[in-house]
């Protein structure tokens, strides 16, 4: 990497800002927030309500998981400051993410119950409460079971929030050229799992899953998702340093779609039938990570953009809350437009496309937009800010080393798996 805010045999730029002057708000990722939340979505539509030719594209929306890791990593690390410390950050994290989380999880275990053999209710309650303590995708029989099946993104987003402080200042006091090459290495490291999944478990047309608990656990799990994170790490931690990406928007958007088109283009291939075999992360993460920073860079310097204007920003800001319960609302409309009462039966025995879904689709949209609006005002930002004033206080940084710092640049900045 070599930045372009530097004259050949001047010093190197800051880590921080001279004298603290704050960074620029970055309101477009918020808004960008809400096409990952949406992506996410429509790849459960394929599931639940399936619509005539859709399948392949819609599918490649579970991306969107990888955007919010790559996001939330940049985020973190565009707003940490010397003032920073490991306790309050911890208290500002769970603020952010608990309070709706034991919503997202609690709403679809009581729909669901009633339904449930009495064999399967205690372990659907295990699996909740695994959720809501965070460690749902430590487990690989759990990861894909639950209510929900979104929820083991937290436990992970829990594992990258504990090492976050650790790493963050590291990245931050590491030159350019270091960070280029960390870059390089974290994504050859997230390809090194997908081959060695390959290898162990060989991509099949008619997989059982019975005895692939190691796949399972290489594709969901902390450990196999945190280069992802780290990656946004990266990134802003050279964005802040003085590096810019020679690449538009419109230049990292065409790398994105070029590398959405070609994975389309091999949609038949066997590594592509199933999400546990699939490269999507591996082929999005760092496309996602330079059009991050491309969105950043022209919020940076001033120019306009309609992710940054008023109801994308909403979106941005509901995107967390819709993020948890859009399955929910999906799930309840498909099981009584199908006559499936588990989410195990979708995968089963898949349901048809039919275009008469997509009312149903759009009716479901528009009612998970509706609640996490409802959500996100009366329960979500006031619980938040409840939580924040007393376990997340921020501590001031020291004259002369304050970085990007106000907590409300924070949410606007966008976050994950969401939201910040």
């Amino acid at each position: 990497m070599t930045s372009s805010a530097q004259r050949p045999g001047s010093p190197p730029a800051s880590v921080l800002p001279p004298e603290g002057g704050p960074a620029p708000r970055l309101h477009s990722l918020t808004g960008l927030r809400w096409i990952a939340a949406l992506a996410v979505f429509l790849s459960h539509v394929s599931t639940l309500l399936p619509i005539p030719h859709t399948d392949a594209v819609f599918a490649m929306g579970s991306s969107g998981v990888t955007f919010f890791f790559v996001l939330s990593g940049f985020v973190l690390t565009w707003t940490w400051t010397s003032g920073d410390r490991t306790g309050p950050f911890y208290g500002r994290r769970f603020a952010r993410i608990w309070p709706l989380l034991v919503i997202g999880v609690t709403v679809p275990l009581l729909l669901q119950l009633p339904d449930a053999p009495d064999a399967q209710s205690n372990t659907l309650i295990l699996m909740a409460v695994s959720a809501v303590l965070l460690y749902q995708a430590w487990v690989p029989n759990w990861i894909l079971g639950g209510t929900s099946p979104v929820t083991w993104s937290l436990a992970c987003e829990a594992f990258f929030y504990a090492v976050f402080p650790f790493v963050a200042p590291y990245a931050l006091r590491r030159s350019l050229r270091w960070l280029g090459w960390a870059a390089v290495t974290l994504v050859l490291v997230g390809w090194g799992i997908k081959l060695w999944l390959w290898e162990a478990y060989p991509p099949t047309p008619r997989p059982s899953f019975t005895g692939m608990d190691g796949l399972i656990f290489g594709t969901y799990s902390p450990i196999a998702r945190v280069w992802e994170f780290l990656l946004g790490v990266v990134a802003a931690a050279a964005v802040r340093k003085g590096w810019r990406s020679p690449l538009g928007v419109r230049g990292a958007t065409g790398l994105v779609l070029a590398g959405l088109v070609a994975l389309w283009l091999l949609r038949d291939e066997t590594w592509r039938l199933y999400v546990v075999f699939d490269a999507l992360g591996q082929v999005t993460a760092p496309l996602y990570a330079l059009l991050v920073v491309a969105v950043a860079q022209r919020d940076m310097g001033g120019s306009s953009s309609w992710l940054a204007r008023g109801p994308m920003v909403a979106l941005g800001e509901w995107s967390y809350a819709f993020y948890l319960l859009h399955f929910t609302v999906l799930f309840e409309i498909a099981s009584r437009v199908s006559d499936r009462h588990s989410i195990v039966e979708f995968y089963m025995m898949p349901a048809g496309a039919s275009w008469t879904n997509l009312w149903w689709v759009l009716l479901a949209l528009g009612l998970a937009i509706l609640v996490s609006a409802l959500l996100h005002q009366f329960y979500e930002r006031p619980a938040e800010l409840w939580l924040r004033a007393r376990i997340g206080r921020r501590v001031p940084a020291s004259p002369g080393r304050t970085g990007p710092h106000a907590d409300d640049r924070r949410r606007a900045a966008g976050a994950a798996p969401a939201k910040e």
